[in-house]
């Protein structure tokens, strides 16, 4: 997270402050990027749609994550591959807009920064590993467990699902039908893990979800 960072001010002031709306595309290499964004507010994802117009979610971002910042140093790729991918916004968003070419020099001209980076790559690397290991070696219930665990944000004691993370959001992440998700969903507050509070879902035992993240007991 960037506001822990020391580095967090001066990454703010080297940027114009925007917002965009759910569903806007901030990043993807066929549309020939041109901007780095520091995350204020909202929620972003980096996803691919298939050919037959699903959506398969590989990674969120939160407020105060650095966005989009990869393509910056590499200028083209070898094939295709990567232009699949794209970094849209989930919610209504506000970021600080940094152009490429003052994202650079500021790298250039802070070694130590550019040491904070490779920290920040790696940290998203391992986030992508771990969600996609928990889709490969989990069964449904250990993976939606392992997502709650993950996107839920605690303070003072209470742990909450970030009301733009609905039933169809899960599913797109966990790679699931939106019945599944309502199903397990449903599953866990009968267990008393979750409870609903409106379109807010609140972590009511922690310790719970974890043990079931771990273990898991073989539902599909």
């Amino acid at each position: 997270m960037l506001p822990n960072s020391p580095y967090y001010q001066a990454i703010r002031s080297l940027g114009t402050l925007i917002q965009v709306k759910k569903h806007d595309l901030l990043s993807n290499r066929a549309q020939k990027d041109k901007y780095v964004y520091c995350l204020e507010q909202g929620l972003c994802a980096l996803h691919s749609i298939s050919t037959d117009g699903r959506e398969q979610i590989y990674q969120y971002f939160f407020p105060g994550d650095f966005v989009g910042f990869i393509p910056a140093f590499v200028k083209s790729y070898s094939d295709e591959t990567f232009y699949a991918f794209s970094i849209t916004a989930k919610s209504a968003c506000t970021l600080y807009q940094i152009p490429y070419r003052t994202f650079l020099d500021y790298v250039d001209t802070h070694p130590d920064f550019y040491r904070w980076l490779f920290q920040v790559t790696v940290s998203h690397y391992d986030s992508a590993l771990r969600h996609s290991y928990a889709l490969q070696d989990g069964d449904n219930i250990t993976s939606l467990c392992h997502a709650l665990m993950e996107l839920s944000t605690c303070q003072n004691g209470v742990c909450l699902l970030p009301k733009d993370f609905s039933y169809p959001e899960l599913s797109n992440y966990l790679g699931v039908h939106t019945i599944t998700v309502t199903r397990l969903m449903a599953r866990l507050k009968e267990a008393g893990i979750i409870s609903k509070q409106g379109h807010q879902t609140i972590i009511q035992d922690m310790d719970g979800l974890t043990a079931l993240a771990e273990k898991g007991d073989g539902a599909k």
